[in-house]
């Protein structure tokens, strides 16, 4: 029983020392940052609030919102081409076929459901892995719901572009100010950042792993993030450290906590 455990503890100091020196190891880094782009980073967003400071909501669920773009067909043909057809790209249109999980009160979904009802029109943005985004306006002219006894109940839902599909717009890196606020209980008042660009996306604002709830613990729109009294009130003194993910980057605030 001694000698074992002898042998387990040297084990242990092995694997210890192993660690240390594989945390020393450099390994170079591939010079050429060509690689694939992964679907499950593009996401589809739709807006709320006004078009001149849409409040962007990520649409819960989703496992793919693909944005078909074309043109119709003209026909060029004439007896003196040679027997050959002829044909020319006439009037272009986009549409998105989203399909995702249904999620139960899920905000994205709400406006989607409530934009096909009303038929009213819905602002939507597709942002990619690097935070880059098209948007556009689109009606809904489909929203099929599948809920079978024995599969999760999934959305289906056609959007038909109203007129055209931005370019991809490429924003800077977020950068947010100040990093560091304080707060007193006493005198509570709600802290605000500043985000730049304003047309990032925040995403999720995280606390130890818990998330934050938007628009009862947070609110953002255009560049300008809030964090709630309610929310801070709730927290013991001392830091509360958030982490901010938005569309192109991870920003860390800090805010001290006090009476």
């Amino acid at each position: 029983m001694v000698l074992l455990q002898l042998d387990l503890k040297f084990k242990i100091k092995e694997v210890d020392k192993m660690a240390t020196t594989l945390e020393n190891i450099e390994i170079p880094e591939n010079p050429s940052k060509a690689t694939a782009e992964a679907g499950k980073d593009t996401l589809l967003l739709v807006a709320k609030g006004s078009y001149e400071s849409p409040t962007w909501v990520l649409v819960g669920g989703q496992k793919n919102s693909p944005i078909n773009r074309k043109a119709s067909t003209l026909d060029g043909s004439h007896k003196t081409a040679g027997g050959w057809a002829s044909s020319l790209p006439g009037v272009r249109s986009w549409s998105i076929d989203y399909s995702g999980l249904s999620m139960l009160n899920d905000e994205g979904v709400k406006i989607l459901d409530y934009a096909f009802t009303q038929g009213k029109q819905v602002y939507v943005r597709i942002e990619y892995a690097d935070g880059s985004y098209r948007t556009g306006w689109a009606f809904i002219t489909a929203f099929n719901d599948d809920n079978a006894s024995d599969a999760i109940a999934t959305i289906k839902v056609t959007l038909e572009g109203n007129g055209a599909i931005s370019d991809r717009i490429i924003l800077e890196e977020a950068t947010i100010t100040p990093t560091t606020e304080t707060f007193s209980k006493q005198a509570s008042t709600d802290v605000n950042f500043t985000v730049t660009p304003t047309k990032t996306t925040v995403r999720s604002i995280v606390n130890n792993q818990t998330n934050l709830i938007a628009d009862v613990d947070y609110t953002y729109s255009s560049g300008a993030l809030v964090v709630k009294k309610e929310y801070l009130n709730k927290q013991p003194n001392g830091a509360v450290t958030l982490t901010v993910n938005t569309s192109t980057k991870t920003n860390i605030i800090k805010i001290t906590v006090g009476e």
